[in-house]
């Protein structure tokens, strides 16, 4: 991760904590019995009112827990999360809605708040009713053992298929205080997220209104989980939130200034090592392949060539098995439905370019096996609409 946060970060510091690494925020995972072991209920609570924004799957078949947290993202104020693994609650017709209501409300009543300021958000297997006397036990269990070192705890709790949690923080300046952005996050199957990915939470201690903040969310969410696959399945309980209660006592952030600049880029940070770590943490995955394209006609056409790349089987196997046969990138972006001009169509492994002009460049063997064996393995296209000849 240190040479991720190197690449992506200007002037902020990675520090320890994760989601609770912000002032004013509490976190807790504990074992209620929903799954056969393990953590299986996490708490998250600001320890003040805060500003609320986030982003939710497209999914057509979208979980209760997901409708619920879209009306109170609306009103853009919440102060906890209830977040249960092993069961998605989804497909469980009115009873599910009303254990969504049920999980919200013994959440505030355990925490001494309103229950419209509590977000819920299930993870597992879809079908199955959750089981409430097990949920209510986990929030009482998880209440109590609220502290302000619970993030690892918490995110243990969210995990389902996962092999290891994922938290991160990052710390910066506003005026003459330090501001700081935390998260934790779930997921490694499922992953081909249209809005967020399978579950993210995010805090941060700047001050700033929940308008301001859904304009942080979205764009960055469109830059980072967005931009990550697996398997190429979208689930149907996805989510990104992202509370802010000011409790940093720095100035208040507002659109257009420098310390917005810092923010948006502490968010996207944060963001973008979670989905790294997702990807990394992927189910049957090996290596990290990142794929980067240019010369595009406009961003939608980059953003469906590089899906198509991302997610061919064959491209898969050949990153897999360290074969460096980069036909099956031409093959994967000849088919991803964007005009292409082989003359100006550059493509690139790691450093080496392999295909220029519509000729193969010659690149020796050994070294197009280096790149391959790499544990980032990196692929460059070039559609070259940017450039007036080929070349």
């Amino acid at each position: 991760m240190t040479g991720d946060f190197a690449r992506m970060t200007g002037n902020m510091d990675l520090v320890r904590g994760g989601i609770t690494a912000p002032n004013g925020f509490l976190a807790s995972g504990v074992s209620c019995g929903i799954k056969r072991r393990g953590k299986d209920l996490a708490l998250i609570f600001s320890e003040v009112p805060a500003a609320a924004a986030g982003t939710l799957t497209r999914n057509s078949l979208k979980a209760p827990c997901v409708l619920w947290n879209s009306e109170i993202l609306k009103r853009g104020s919440a102060q906890a999360v209830v977040a249960n693994s092993g069961n998605a609650n989804c497909c469980t017709g009115r009873r599910g809605t009303r254990d969504t209501a049920e999980t919200a409300l013994e959440g505030a009543r355990r925490l001494g708040i309103p229950h419209s300021s509590v977000l819920v958000a299930s993870t597992g297997v879809i079908g199955r009713s959750l089981p409430m006397p097990r949920v209510r036990l986990g929030i009482r269990r998880a209440a109590g053992a609220l502290s302000r070192r619970g993030s690892l705890s918490a995110a243990e709790a969210i995990m389902t298929t996962d092999t290891r949690h994922k938290e991160v923080a990052v710390r910066f300046g506003v005026g003459k205080r330090p501001v700081t952005v935390g998260g934790i996050a779930k997921g490694s199957g499922m992953i081909a997220p249209r809005m967020a990915t399978m579950l993210a939470f995010l805090a941060t201690d700047a001050r700033i209104d929940a308008g301001t903040l859904q304009g942080v969310i979205r764009p960055v969410v469109e830059e980072t989980f967005n931009r990550i696959s697996v398997d190429g399945e979208t689930s149907t309980n996805d989510m990104v939130l992202l509370l802010a209660n000011g409790a940093s006592g720095a100035p208040a952030i507002r659109k257009g200034t420098g310390s917005y600049r810092q923010f948006l880029k502490a968010v996207e940070t944060v963001s973008r090592l979670l989905a790294h770590e997702i990807v990394r943490d992927g189910e049957g995955v090996t290596r990290l392949l990142v794929v980067e394209v240019t010369g595009a006609p406009n961003p939608a056409g980059a953003d469906r060539v590089a899906r198509r790349v991302a997610d061919s089987p064959l491209v898969k196997t050949m990153v897999a098995g360290r074969d460096p046969n980069w036909g099956r990138i031409a093959a994967a972006v000849g088919s991803a439905g964007v005009p292409v001009d082989p003359r100006r169509l550059r493509l690139h492994l790691g450093e080496l370019a392999v295909f220029r002009g519509g000729e193969p460049v010659p690149v020796a063997r050994r070294r197009l096996l280096a790149e391959m064996d790499r544990p980032e393995v990196r692929i460059g296209v070039d559609l070259g609409r940017d450039r007036q000849r080929p070349g």
